[in-house]
């Protein structure tokens, strides 16, 4: 019988042949970007947390620290980061949040089934020209401003929370050189200038810090 007289097999034998040709079978695009809403339920380092005029807090969230493959104890820090597609723009922005004096209480606490067990957080401190040094966070938790700090950019591209296109800089509030993995609970109040946050698209930001090679 004639093909021309067989609709189903003409059917059948187009759509084959489509498949062959490939024109049905459209890779998926590359870089999709993971959606907000499930950015901002990650509850695992790292993490972000979008910041309306509203979040002054005090705020309380929780999340998992995962050890790292090179790093049973890794460093942490709590801040914030300003990203964009000009990374002139983002830098500026970065350095005017640093001269605004925005300050936050924070307080880490890992979850125990004995009980909370704090975390002493640490911050950097100008002491000289270009010199810094590490100081403890007073016992009332008060972080006086942001300072600039790098957070692990594999980690965050690996969580869907960062691309190689996208400028971004981190700025900090406190950190600890060596957390033990586990449950650990975030107490945050912004004190003082806390607008110039929401004015700069900041995030909020929980992740590893860099280490260098």
């Amino acid at each position: 019988m004639p093909l021309a007289n067989d609709p189903m097999r003409f059917a059948l034998t187009a759509l084959i042949t489509c498949l062959i040709a490939g024109c049905s079978l459209q890779p998926p695009p590359a870089n999709v970007p993971i959606a907000k809403e499930q950015i901002e339920m990650r509850t695992v380092v790292p993490l972000v947390r979008s910041l309306t005029p509203h979040d002054r807090g005090p705020t309380e969230l929780e999340f998992d620290v995962p050890a790292l493959p090179d790093d049973a104890t890794p460093p942490v820090f709590i801040g914030v980061r300003i990203t964009g597609v000009d990374p002139t723009a983002v830098s500026q922005s970065a350095d005017r949040l640093i001269s605004a004096g925005v300050s936050a209480e924070l307080h880490l606490e890992r979850i125990e089934p004995s009980g909370p067990v704090s975390v002493e957080l640490q911050r950097s401190q100008r002491v000289g020209v270009g010199q810094q040094a590490s100081i403890p966070l007073s016992a009332d938790g008060m972080a006086p401003g942001l300072f600039a700090f790098d957070a692990d950019g594999t980690t965050l591209q690996d969580a869907g929370l960062s691309t190689e296109q996208t400028a971004s800089r981190e700025l900090a509030f406190g950190y600890s050189n060596a957390v033990q993995p586990g449950r650990y609970r975030l107490k945050l109040r912004f004190d003082q200038n806390a607008e110039a946050l929401v004015a700069a698209n900041a995030q909020l930001l929980v992740a590893y810090t860099y280490k260098g090679k």
